[in-house]
């Protein structure tokens, strides 16, 4: 009988040690799987996050190459209508070359004086955008980047804005935006 209670209790504590023993194992493993999926979201994150980041500086230099051409500081200052078509002829280039939406000049007061949509339905052309935060920016002194939805052409977009200086460098005396579209951000 004493045989059989001391087997017993060796079963029972087998039992008990291979129990534990499954239980730590089992726990270890769901907290390294846990731990590798933490690093796993975190390296896809910022994988994304540059993605992001390279997408939305993708058109700074652009539209600060843009802002720093003569035509558009000509037609800021100049009412001439060849001056105008010499800006507009700027910004067709520069829409076409970097596929955007559409990129246009604003002055001092946020009326868009030219554009590359200026023959569409929905032109900027005569549109007031001086309610838009890259407009305030950039009037500023400040290059911006504004995703919004369109007023004017009800359509979704990254706004780059990079103010245009006159003559005396020192206050902008406009501001030139280019607007990229949303769909390679959605993607």
């Amino acid at each position: 009988m004493k045989l059989r209670i001391i087997l017993i209790v060796l079963s029972l504590l087998a039992f008990l040690s291979a129990s534990l023993g499954g239980f730590l194992y089992y726990s270890s493993l769901k907290e390294s799987a846990f731990e590798q999926a933490e690093r796993q979201s975190a390296l896809e994150a910022e994988r994304i996050k540059n993605g992001l980041s390279s997408f939305l500086s993708e058109n700074l230099r652009s539209v600060k190459a843009l802002a720093g051409l003569e035509q558009l500081k000509q037609a800021l200052s100049s009412k001439d209508d060849d001056v105008l078509a010499g800006a507009n002829f700027m910004l067709d280039h520069f829409n076409n070359s970097l596929c955007a939406d559409v990129c246009y000049l604003m002055d001092h007061e946020g009326n868009t004086v030219a554009s590359s949509n200026r023959k569409a339905t929905d032109s900027f052309v005569g549109e007031n955008f001086s309610f838009r935060p890259y407009w305030r920016q950039a009037i500023q002194g400040n290059p911006a980047t504004y995703m919004a939805l369109g007023i004017t052409s009800k359509r979704r977009g990254v706004y780059y804005s990079h103010p245009v200086y006159g003559e005396s460098g020192k206050t902008p005396i406009g501001v030139a935006v280019i607007k990229a579209p949303i769909e390679p951000v959605e993607e």
